[in-house]
């Protein structure tokens, strides 16, 4: 191939039925050097969401695990859509600096049995000058900057849902945590609380007594989660210890709902089949996929799944109230609530009766709503009193919460009554892909000014420039947060040329610097692969100068990207 800006050279790649073995590429480098890759995504579509095909794994060669890379993709028109450009360019970005005396570049793809494909143009290093050796050591996370939290579904990454085998594939896509400003990993545990990737007794095991899966991608976390399970592997046991042994603290949770999906997604949690008395009940009488907080034994079902979690050592955990809430409806006790305090039945009054917008309903309902969640919060909080942290200190509680007041009161979330009471220590307002802007910052700032509970703001959508980033973290901070969420932050790990300024977000010092364009991110147009080229790849006149293929060496000049502290 060649590219329109000079750079020629072999690609190498693999396409989904291919399984080489791995390539190692000898550097011939010494000292520190960044390290930049150029992918070429080309025709491998990025296909539905979070199942991009285009699955690169790196490492150097005196580390054990590898390192999934992947181009960037973009959120909208749809989640995971590739750039624009990318079927006739090369991306480069910055993957990581180290010193590479003696190393060798691993390449390689997942074994597992979920089909990908790979395309590497070009490896390239640029030597370090002791300052910015120093500059790239000091930029590592420290107790000061630790303020994000990465947040991960429990079955993402190279995990479940691709049909990871090994402990390895476990743990591959949390190693790039190491070294960040990442302080806290909020786990999910289960394809919604009570189906379960862990040998729980509370719950059921995602799968138990299914012979015959609705889809490949279920019939993959299926198999995989049995595949650990028969070999006496916990995949939650060691996913935790190896976060926590980088410093990490470790929230594990769960969603509230959906409790079962659409067929032929049927699959229901075990549970919410057998306990029909216990469902939240619509408006018209129909029950809906989820549970109702207003029983007690719903209550208490959610609160033993979560001490169960406990006993795995960890610093708190993890409420995820912003799928499908509000979690108490129409149900028999509520209706008999509302007709003892105001003598009519809820059912008979209209939604939005004083017209405050689209996400609120009567405010006495609401109110009542609240109170039956919030009677499980204290339920939780007490319950937590009696276990201890990991290191012997109090059980916090995290809460995925929506983004203002009105929706969040309309959620039956009552966080007025949550912070006053110190139920809750980390709330986390989502915005669910549609931006950090979204959030109300008064909002959460008056709340929990003066408290012992924070909020972190939650970045979204997932895939931004750098800048964008930037800009967002600097809103939040300037709004109150006290830290980041980045929700499935394993889509972003992979997607270098973001992680590379996502990851040092919590060095408030060098926001300005990171909202520059990146140096660290370039496209490159191709000019022709093999003897044939396309003009519609062509944007400007043919470059005349070349540099070595594959591997080569970044010259000290003004085209020579540098490597920065973000």
């Amino acid at each position: 191939y060649e590219t329109t800006d000079g750079i020629a050279g072999v690609m190498l790649g693999k396409g989904e039925l291919a399984t080489p073995p791995d390539v190692n590429l000898a550097l011939d480098a010494k000292g520190w050097q960044a390290i930049y890759l150029g992918l070429f995504r080309g025709h491998i579509s990025t296909g539905q969401p979070f199942e991009d095909p285009f699955e690169l794994k790196v490492r150097l060669s005196h580390e054990r695990l590898f390192e999934t890379v992947r181009p960037s993709v973009v959120d909208m028109p749809a989640l995971n859509a590739s750039v624009p450009d990318s079927e006739s360019a090369i991306e480069e970005f910055l993957w990581k600096a180290s010193d590479l005396d003696g190393q060798d570049l691993v390449i390689s793809y997942p074994r597992t049995s979920r089909p990908t494909s790979a395309q590497l143009a070009f490896v390239r290093m640029v030597p370090m000058t002791a300052d910015e050796v120093e500059e790239y050591r000091r930029a590592s996370g420290s107790p000061a900057t630790r303020v994000l939290a990465a947040t991960l579904d429990g079955h993402s990454g190279s995990s479940f849902g691709h049909g990871a085998q090994t402990v390895d594939d476990l743990l591959e896509i949390y190693e790039p945590l190491r070294d960040t400003d990442v302080g806290k990993l909020f786990l999910e545990t289960g394809w919604v609380g009570g189906s379960m990737f862990y040998p729980t007794k509370v719950g059921e095991v995602r799968g138990s007594g299914e012979d015959v899966l609705s889809t490949e991608r279920d019939r993959r976390i299926v198999e995989s989660i049995r595949s650990y399970l028969s070999k006496g592997i916990d995949p939650v046991k060691v996913r935790t210890e190896y976060v926590q042994s980088m410093g990490i603290d470790v929230y594990l949770g769960f969603r509230l709902a959906p409790m079962a999906g659409v067929p032929p997604a049927w699959e229901p949690v075990a549970f919410w089949r057998d306990h029909p008395a216990l469902r939240c009940v619509a408006r018209e009488g129909n029950t809906v996929p989820r549970l109702s907080l207003a029983y007690p034994e719903v209550r208490k079902f959610y609160r033993d799944l979560l001490l169960e979690l406990v006993d795995y050592g960890i610093e708190g955990v993890h409420v995820i109230y912003t799928r499908w809430a509000p979690f108490v409806l129409f149900e028999p006790p509520v209706i008999e609530d509302y007709k003892r305090e105001y003598g009519i039945d809820p059912r008979e009054v209209p939604d939005d009766p004083d017209g405050r917008g689209p996400f609120t309903t009567d405010e006495r309902l609401e109110t009542l709503w609240a109170k039956y969640v919030t009677t499980f919060m204290r339920e939780l909080r007490e319950a937590l009193d009696g276990r201890q942290s990991r290191d012997g200190g109090r059980l916090a509680v995290g809460a995925n919460v929506l983004y203002d007041a009105d929706y969040n009161r309309s959620a039956a979330l009552d966080l007025e009554t949550w912070v006053q009471e110190g139920l809750v220590d980390i709330l986390l307002p989502a915005t669910n892909s549609q931006g950090v802007d979204l959030i109300d910052y008064e909002y959460y700032k008056d709340l929990t000014v003066g408290t012992s509970t924070v909020f972190y703001a939650d970045l979204l959508p997932r895939h931004m420039s750098g800048k964008e980033y930037v800009d967002a973290a600097r809103k939040a901070y300037e709004g109150g947060a006290a830290g980041l969420s980045l929700w499935d932050c394993d889509r972003r790990i992979i997607t270098k040329a973001q992680w590379n300024t996502v990851r040092r977000l919590g060095h408030r010092e060098d926001l300005a610097q990171g909202a520059l364009d990146p140096s660290h991110y370039t496209m490159h147009p191709l000019w022709r692969i093999e003897d044939w080229g396309s003009v519609r790849w062509v944007k400007e006149g043919r470059s005349t100068g070349r540099l070595d293929p594959v591997a080569w060496q970044g010259a000290a000049g003004e085209d020579a990207p540098t490597i920065s502290r973000r």
